[in-house]
């Protein structure tokens, strides 16, 4: 069934069922058996929140796994405000970086480099400068976007931007965010591409632009990745740390947001996890099976090998095998909402960051869903993890 609704006529009775049904029966209902705060899964939250989680895990996020989604090619030739598309080039075959388990898991999937999209996205109102060189001593981030790796974009009107763009508005020191249109990836029913490495070679080729082309010094690089993203940014600064390479070393910072580390859900055998606990508090809950085999590629027809690699799974990594694995990270901000389905995969990082003796801040802000800070719909609590986020990238790195 789910091959058939992704075509038509089936797609369309699909789509116009779950508009009408959800029009006039679900919202209606949730309104209704939300109205008391003490039926909505968290009591601080609004009648409007609990019922646009159960908008987006019932019904948009459903609607993404049974018909599919295809995410438009954004638009670069439009004129932007306060932003700029750039294309950067990609690292050659035969480059130094391209090296260890990233080169080990391209060649299984037949994964190589490409030209990678990116947006610059400044300040409200500061307009695009003329010359994009690094000033002295200026501070920058990079960011790789949510979107469960299926879907979402760099673009600025893109919601998955929402949380550079609140950055933006309230850091003092970071005037502006590079966000990375990496690729996209898929799986059965619908043709598999870009499988694991290729959204971490777009984010390794977007860091050495930062560094080589603009020269940005890598201490005053930050990394920063939500959700899926989190998982491809925690990729490419474990191949910096792991790779050592003079011309590229890690950045001074990374911050990971609402992580999705444990895509094969181990710990949901154990009763107390976000999993279980959390599974009507979240909009995530819907099957991770067609996300987890996109981006696994054929790295996934070994599960037992799948679930050990640091890269792809580091969440599902047993303890035993996780210790010393983030030795040599930079500082880190850990942050997270403590209603998210996927909670225990931040939990789990922070612990294992600090036992290897990583500087962690955390931040988990309470009744807060998946990456509540990309949600306009989420206040206050969205402004004030940005303002909380906004000012540890100010603080100086000699405290």
């Amino acid at each position: 069934m789910g091959r058939l609704l992704r075509y038509q006529p089936f797609k369309g009775l699909y789509l116009v069922y779950m508009l009408f049904s959800t029009a006039f029966i679900r919202i209606p209902w949730w309104c209704i058996r939300y109205i008391r705060p003490q039926n909505r899964p968290r009591l601080s939250w609004s009648l409007w929140q609990a019922v646009l989680v159960d908008l987006h895990r019932q019904v948009l996020f459903r609607i993404v796994i049974d018909i599919g989604y295809t995410e438009p090619p954004p638009k670069v030739d439009q004129e932007l405000k306060d932003a700029k598309a750039v294309w950067i080039d990609g690292l050659s075959d035969n480059s130094p970086a391209f090296c260890g388990e990233v080169r080990r898991a391209a060649n299984i999937n037949h994964v190589r480099p490409e030209k990678v999209l990116a947006f610059w996205l400044f300040k409200p109102g500061a307009g695009v400068p003329e010359d994009l060189q690094a000033k002295e001593d200026e501070k920058v981030v990079i960011h790789m976007h949510s979107g469960a790796f299926i879907m979402g974009s760099g673009h600025p009107e893109n919601a998955a931007a929402h949380l550079s763009l609140g950055l933006l508005a309230h850091s003092k020191s970071v005037s502006r965010i590079l966000d990375v249109d990496y690729r996209l990836s898929a799986a059965p029913p619908d043709k598999p591409v870009n499988p694991f490495p290729a959204a971490v070679l777009d984010s390794l080729a977007a860091y050495r632009y930062l560094i080589h082309d603009l020269g940005f010094a890598p201490s005053n690089i930050t990394v920063i990745g939500d959700s899926a993203g989190g998982n491809i940014a925690l990729g490419l600064v474990r191949h910096l740390v792991e790779s050592r390479m003079p011309d590229l070393p890690p950045p001074g910072r990374f911050v990971i947001v609402s992580s999705w580390l444990d895509i094969f859900e181990v710990h949901k055998a154990q009763p107390d996890s976000s999993h279980n606990m959390n599974n009507k508090s979240d909009m995530l809950g819907v099957s991770v099976v067609y996300s987890r085999n996109a981006y696994l590629g054929a790295l996934g027809q070994d599960e037992a090998e799948a679930r050990t690699n640091r890269y792809v799974a580091p969440g599902s990594v047993p303890d035993e095998l996780a210790k010393g694995t983030y030795v040599g990270f930079p500082r880190t901000y850990v942050s997270a909402g403590d209603a998210e389905y996927i909670y225990t995969d931040s939990v789990v990082l922070a612990d294992r960051m600090e036992a290897d003796g990583v500087d962690v801040h955390r931040d988990f802000a309470k009744d807060a869903v998946h990456d509540y800070m990309i949600f306009p719909w989420f206040e206050p609590e969205r402004t004030k993890g940005i303002k909380r986020l906004a000012s540890w990238l100010d603080e100086s790195d000699d405290r």
